[in-house]
């Protein structure tokens, strides 16, 4: 294979790529509503956490990031990452159906987490977040994945708590 040959090999291999990638990204389902009962059923319930946060603190970094969506993130990765590693990352996660990151990252500049607030208050603080976010007409660029829509600000958020959720247990 000549230097021509591997070249355009390359750029339709990535390119075909790109394209699956974007394909299947776009029949990820978030289910708003499914996340919602299953946020509403913890409340009134003991819960305890196999993490490094207790079940407070992942509520609360839960709101942080949801809120981030509308309020704004106060540090942002680079231009560069924000404008490409990012928003792959997201066709990624919602490609496959879930995220996966570090469950004990806080989001770069929130403040700390309260380690002593009572779990029911930061579970409806998180609450709160998402009847915000739902009523939210104006969004802000994401941390790490830039620019997002409603409809991709939906999938993030609802993967990132699934995720944070395999962590918490109910009695």
């Amino acid at each position: 294979m000549n230097r021509r040959q591997f070249l355009i090999a390359g750029a339709g291999i990535t390119v075909a790529a790109a394209a699956g990638l974007e394909l299947g990204s776009r029949g990820f389902d978030a289910n708003w509503d499914a996340l919602l009962e299953q946020l509403h059923s913890l409340q009134h319930k003991e819960l305890t956490s196999s993490g490094s946060w207790n079940p407070s603190q992942v509520f609360q970094h839960l709101a942080q990031s949801v809120r981030g969506s509308f309020q704004g993130y106060p540090e942002h990765k680079a231009a560069w990452f924000t404008h490409s590693v990012g928003p792959v990352a997201l066709k990624t996660f919602k490609a496959a159906g879930a995220m996966v990151h570090p469950l004990d990252e806080a989001i770069p500049g929130m403040p700390q987490l309260d380690a002593t607030m009572p779990t029911p208050q930061a579970l409806q603080s998180l609450l709160q977040a998402l009847e915000q976010f739902s009523q939210s007409t104006s969004l802000t660029p994401h941390f790490a994945y830039g620019v997002l829509n409603h409809q991709d600000y939906q999938a993030a958020h609802v993967m990132h708590i699934r995720q944070h959720l395999l962590q918490i247990q109910s009695s």
